[in-house]
């Protein structure tokens, strides 16, 4: 494990649907306060992410890395500091079905769905949710089983971000080489706290649907929710969401 003194590689690791983008901004601040390079998956030159989940060896590069939404270990992973960034996997399913339903446009280099996939989003939100279930399990356990606890890794959760986001934002910064950490957390209080004044209100249309947790429990039927409680069984007790 490599010393603060020699990490070449800061990582952020999330999923979709855990306020990657407000991470993804939060990013772009940070390579100015560490003086670090910004490596981001839509930059240029930067391998496409499912690709790396089969070859991570195609991602060559120090710096700030991310924000990453697919699950794979990087090469320099024992000499790199990571935050693992996550949410209740069950409301990232629901904010899931929101956005390719009414949010996300299709593209051939983006949001691209299956024909069985578009399917199951014609059939309701607890047919999807079940639908993408598997795929998220295995991301989860992933991150569970390779990052989880590891010395030099950082984990953040999504709900404590939206709910206290004062007292989260340190934990969050604390592994990267801030020039001026006081000054860099006061100016993102300033910049950004306001974000997170959540009044419960919804808008199904907006990228940003309705941060507030627990929204599975007002958008799935019971039945559904009891299946993915089965489903995540292991994620839900390892990561200490209630069932």
């Amino acid at each position: 494990m490599a010393g603060m003194e020699d990490v070449k590689s800061y990582y952020v690791f999330t999923t979709h649907k855990a306020a990657s983008r407000f991470i993804d901004a939060l990013m772009r601040d940070l390579a100015i306060g560490t003086g670090l390079e910004l490596h981001a998956p839509k930059h240029p030159g930067f391998p496409r992410e499912k690709e790396l989940e089969l070859d991570p060896s195609k991602l060559k590069v120090d710096g700030l890395i991310g924000t990453l939404r697919y699950a794979f270990l990087p090469l320099d992973f024992e000499d790199s500091k990571v935050v693992l960034h996550l949410r209740d996997p069950r409301d990232v399913l629901v904010s899931l079905f929101f956005s390719h339903k009414y949010t996300h446009r299709r593209s051939s280099e983006g949001f691209n769905p299956s024909n069985d996939s578009l399917s199951e989003l014609d059939k309701g939100i607890d047919n999807y949710v079940l639908f993408r279930a598997p795929q998220y399990l295995e991301r989860y356990n992933f991150y569970i089983d390779k990052m989880l606890g590891q010395e030099n890794v950082t984990f953040s959760r999504y709900e404590e971000m939206v709910l206290d986001f004062e007292g989260w934002l340190p934990k969050f910064l604390e592994p990267f080489p801030l020039k001026n950490r006081k000054a860099f957390i006061a100016k993102q209080m300033k910049k950004r706290a306001a974000q997170f004044d959540l009044d419960g209100s919804e808008d199904v249309t907006a990228h940003k649907r309705k941060a507030v947790p627990g929204d599975h429990k007002e958008k799935l039927a019971p039945e559904t929710i009891a299946k993915l409680n089965e489903i995540f069984a292991r994620p839900l007790a390892r990561l200490e969401y209630d069932i």
